[in-house]
């Protein structure tokens, strides 16, 4: 039994998704976030940083909105709320603080990080994560920890300090930090050999509808887990979190911008130019009045995953296709309503490794499929090739136009040449159009005067074609129009046509032309499902296989070929 393409999707995702929590979520009994407060350094006016801390009547609770705005050296205080078994051992310390600090733990030193100053000069900035090995805990069973920091080098306001400190076994403490991105190393793995499939299936090949966009989406796809483990990773000095926040951020805003460009240009749904600046206006709002970098970038994705699922609803088309990217975004949608912020740490990139795999994988599948289409094509058109050359040289055409040659070779000498001459100009135009997909319109029509004048000749009556057309740019299957005058002289007669002249008319309609041939009924009693018209109708299938229609029949005295062309160049 085949699995739905839609529930495997999901499958993928949830799974992922359930592995990312399961290994970024810690034992809680094992770790202890400790409590905060700070207080301003006071500054001797020697210039000397202070040694000591200073007394409990100048420690409040930790504000990290006040603390944010701090510059100038403080001081920050963590204490353990709960008594710490003396059998605890093997901790360490996780400290994020956008600042330079000097650590002191239970009374002892702990290795620095940065230099603390009283101004930018003297400050050198610290990492913005740290982690430190931790001695034993104290014989009083209460863990304290006492920064001195400053952060001179802020170069954006935040919203908040985020400063935090906690307390776990080392084991622990470094597999939470290392772990979820094994997944998210997985996720971008698979992406990236997707993204390559599509490079190579796509190579010599001019753009597909939509590859740019779907590309530029797969490379913000890869940049965001990148940007998002630069710091838990490989972490950086404090000064730098502002512009990766600024540039996850655009991320996400690249994001939000290319995923419904990507399906509407797909999946073919019209959006006006109204509807798309309003799009950008609401995005641009969000980003400007929405306070503090994640509730920017949660509101930014909702925005465009919601925008996605309603140009999907109103796909009617590749039904198939279009479901399991529904499924994803509305799984995306609830998943970031419930979990908001922390979706921006990791399922969202899982998502969108899943949804960008998914659309290169079936935008290389469907490449592929037009491969094949294009090369039954081929095959058709070197199959209709042949019979044009074919129909240019039937032998009973060409016996009665040899026999007549052999009698004006005799009777008219002069004649003989011209008709020596049209058959070589006639079996010239026809190697020239069966090696081409289309030839323009003036082509197409010196190659039924060349015939028409063969069988004048022959015939030593004029045989003429008039037409009437305001607009004659466009190119067509080669022969459609030989074809039908060859089935009136062969059905109509030649005295017929000679008698009545081929009348044709061209007109377009905006992107439509049609082509009306008329010629002289004749009394054959069979005509219209020949090998004239199946060569038209296949020509036309193959070089217009959805933009194409011909129809033909008696009216009055005259019959009447007409063609239906959307495709025409």
């Amino acid at each position: 039994m085949q699995i739905p393409r839609t529930l495997a999707v999901l499958v993928v995702l949830l799974a992922a998704v359930a592995a990312w929590l399961a290994v970024s979520i810690p034992d809680m009994t094992t770790v202890r976030v400790l409590s905060g407060e700070m207080a301003p350094a006071r500054l001797t006016t020697s210039g000397n940083l202070p040694a000591l801390p200073p007394d409990d009547t100048h420690w409040r609770p930790l504000d990290q909105r006040v603390l944010a705005g701090w510059r100038d050296p403080y001081w920050l205080r963590w204490r353990s709320t709960e008594p710490v078994a003396p059998s605890e051992s093997d901790r360490a310390l996780r400290l994020s603080l956008r600042a330079a600090s000097q650590l002191s733990w239970n009374g002892q030193p702990l290795a620095g990080n940065g230099i603390v100053g009283r101004s930018g000069e003297e400050e050198r900035p610290g990492r913005n994560d740290i982690v430190r090995v931790l001695p034993p805990s104290s014989t009083s069973g209460q863990d304290e920890l006492i920064v001195l920091a400053s952060s001179q080098h802020q170069r954006f306001q935040l919203h908040g300090a985020d400063a935090v400190a906690v307390v776990a076994p080392a084991a622990l403490l470094y597999g939470h930090i290392l772990r979820p991105w094994l997944i998210a190393a997985f996720a971008t793995g698979a992406l990236t050999a997707a993204c390559l499939f599509f490079l190579a299936v796509q190579r010599g090949r001019p753009p597909a509808p939509g590859a740019r966009l779907l590309l530029a989406l797969c490379v913000v796809g890869l940049a965001l887990p990148v940007v998002e483990a630069w710091r838990p990773l490989l972490g950086y000095a404090y000064p730098w979190h502002g512009p990766r926040l600024l540039l996850l951020q655009a991320l996400h805003v690249a994001a939000a911008v290319l995923l419904p460009a990507y399906l509407a240009r797909r999946f073919d749904v019209p959006v006006s130019k109204g509807a798309r600046i309003a799009y950008l206006i609401v995005l641009a709002i969000a980003v400007a009045l929405l306070p503090g970098f994640d509730t920017r970038s949660a509101a930014v994705l909702l925005i465009s995953l919601l925008a996605s699922a309603g140009l999907l609803l109103r796909v009617r088309d590749a039904q198939e296709e279009r479901w399991p990217i529904l499924a994803l975004l509305l799984a995306g949608t609830a998943a970031l309503m419930v979990a908001r912020g922390a979706f921006l740490d990791g399922p969202y990139f899982l998502l969108l490794a899943v949804l960008m795999g998914f659309l290169l994988l079936r935008h290389a599948a469907q490449l592929r499929a037009l491969d094949r289409h294009n090369a039954r094509l081929r095959e058709e058109r070197a199959q209709l090739s042949l019979q044009l050359l074919q129909r240019g040289i039937q032998p009973h055409w060409l016996m009665n136009t040899l026999t007549c040659l052999q009698e004006l070779i005799e009777q008219a000498p002069s004649r003989a040449s011209q008709l020596v001459e049209s058959l070589a100009e006639q079996f010239d135009r026809l190697r020239d159009s069966s090696s081409q997909q289309s030839v323009p319109l003036e082509d197409e029509l010196a190659l039924c005067r060349s015939h028409l004048d063969i069988v004048g000749l022959a015939l030593d009556r004029p045989m003429t074609l008039e037409v009437d057309a305001s607009d004659t740019r466009l190119r067509l299957p080669p022969g459609i129009l030989h074809a039908q005058v060859e089935n009136a002289l062969t059905h109509a007669g030649t005295l017929a046509c000679a008698q009545r002249p081929f009348r044709l008319h061209v007109q377009r309609q905006n992107d439509r032309w049609t082509l009306e041939l008329r010629s002289a009924r004749g009394s054959a009693p069979h005509r219209g499902r020949g090998t004239g018209t199946r060569y038209i109708e296949a020509s036309l299938a193959a070089a217009c296989p959805d933009g194409w229609h011909f129809v033909q029949g008696a009216d009055g005295a005259d019959w009447y070929g007409r063609i239906e062309l959307t495709c025409a160049s």
